[in-house]
């Protein structure tokens, strides 16, 4: 068979099983209940880990290959265990709650500060490497990727200011606290933005992707102010002006249409009608400010997996930076010195070839490392086990379900350890630390990198130059 007909079919398969989890998920939220959405997250995921480890056992074995076939299995039993569980939880009497369901809540409860720091670490990855990315086709490419930039960052920087300004104009008080901790960051921001420009480690792109980072994760970090910027969004997108503004069809069109649709509604098998009124109930049901965050998230780790080997890689070999072929030097005058410097210049563009000609042996000599594939390969093919926990996470934390107070171990205490409450929101106080932390991060990279304004760094190093 066509293999990419084979990873088309992968990735269209991939698609409708992210869009299966997107719709059920909140539709067992809002439906069943937080108990409904928790259990049924958890059953689906740890289904699809049994499923993707047996299809990973078996997928050699011409004998057992067929139990792969389970594997699809789950994307038509999803629906089926969605109303299971609604059924289930519907009751007049309360369920008991499982106790591997409980520990599947207190994970994700307290998962706030691996998710956000996580997200912080994976967004600052994606920015250098769009960074470093840009000031490589700059340099070997065109000169056009300069403009380019300088539009991009100027409109990610007005966008950011905007959304800055937006604060001090709605009615919204932030304490002292706050606003301290709000001024330090962004100068901080700021300034590291400008010292990464004029040194030359950095670029205006990532400065300005940078800043539009911080003021993401402000808005995330007070709540009135990301319930008011996601309600401006939904408005963009549910504004019924936009609709009157679209042209009307042509009579011809829409009389088709209006005799073709009757006729389908009336032949429609029943399975595809119910399937459509599940779609249906799961759009209207679906939180369009947690796919927001969801997606970006998502977005963010992915593009780490993607980063990540390459940074492996290139720590592997830094010198595999393939050189140009340095232009030979010709010279009208026939003497012993042009002679000379014609032969050093084959000399070092023979040797330039050999360099090259090295690299690429050190390529396949290092790409053909096992434990590097092999990680990025069980992330990709449990990557849902990574989705829903996150996509869940997010759920809880619309409906308000986490935890209002900072807990930690009191480890020094009188009566042995204990648990120590603070009144500070989890959710707040973790976007400080990975605003803080984004930004220390940032620093030690512009501190310990070199001159990458010719295009040479830790992630292009090793492109291919015409």
């Amino acid at each position: 068979m066509n293999p990419q007909l084979i990873r088309f079919t992968r990735s269209v398969l991939s698609l409708v099983y992210l869009i299966l989890i997107i719709l059920s998920i909140p539709l067992a939220f809002d439906v069943g209940g937080i108990d409904c959405g928790l259990t049924f997250s958890f059953t689906i995921c740890v289904l699809y880990f049994v499923l993707a480890t047996a299809r990973s056992l078996t997928r050699k074995n011409k004998y057992l290959r067929w139990v792969s076939v389970f594997y699809y299995f789950q994307y038509i039993a999803i629906p089926s265990i969605l109303t299971l569980f609604l059924s289930y939880y519907s009751g007049k009497t309360k369920p008991r709650k499982f106790y591997v369901v409980e520990l599947w809540t207190i994970f994700i409860v307290n998962s706030t500060p691996i998710f956000t720091i996580l997200e912080g670490f994976c967004s600052l990855l994606s920015i250098q490497a769009i960074g470093q990315t840009v000031s490589w086709l700059t340099a070997y490419k065109s000169d056009s990727w300069l403009i380019v930039s300088l539009i991009a960052s100027g409109s990610t920087i007005t966008g950011g200011l905007y959304f800055l300004y937006r604060i001090y104009v709605l009615p919204i008080t932030i304490d002292l606290v706050g606003s301290s901790l709000l001024g330090s960051l962004l100068t901080l921001t700021f300034g590291l933005g400008l010292f990464g420009i004029v040194s030359g480690k950095g670029s205006i792109i990532e400065s300005s992707l940078l800043f539009a980072y911080i003021v993401r994760c402000i808005y995330e970090t007070f709540p009135q102010l990301r319930d008011n910027a996601n309600q401006a969004i939904t408005d963009i997108f549910t504004n019924t002006r936009l609709l009157v503004e679209i042209p009307m069809l042509s009579p011809h069109l829409s009389n088709t249409i209006s005799t073709i649709l009757p006729f389908l509604a009336a032949n429609v098998p029943a399975s595809f009608r119910t399937m459509y009124e599940f779609l249906n109930v799961s759009i209207t049901k679906l939180p369009i400010p947690v796919l927001f965050n969801f997606s970006y998230r998502i977005t963010s780790f992915f593009a780490a997996t993607k980063i990540i080997p390459a940074l492996y890689h290139s720590t592997l070999y830094p010198s595999a930076s393939p050189p140009r072929t340095p232009s030979l030097v010709r010279s009208r005058e026939t003497s012993t010195a042009s002679i000379t410097s014609m032969s050093l210049s084959r000399s070092e563009s023979n040797n330039s070839q050999a360099s090259i000609h090295s690299t690429r042996n050190m390529r396949q000599q290092f790409s053909s490392d096992k434990p590097p594939s092999t990680i990025v390969r069980l992330i990709y093919s449990y990557s849902p086990c990574i989705i829903i926990p996150v996509y869940t996470h997010l759920l809880m934390s619309y409906h308000g379900e986490l935890a209002t107070h900072l807990k930690f171990w009191d480890v020094f205490g009188s009566g042995g350890s204990s648990i120590v409450q603070l009144p500070i929101h989890p959710v707040k106080f973790w976007n400080w630390v990975n605003m803080g932390t984004t930004l220390l991060l940032y620093l030690l990279e512009l501190m310990g990198s070199n001159n990458h304004i010719d295009g040479n760094n830790a992630l292009t190093n090793h492109w291919k130059v015409d």
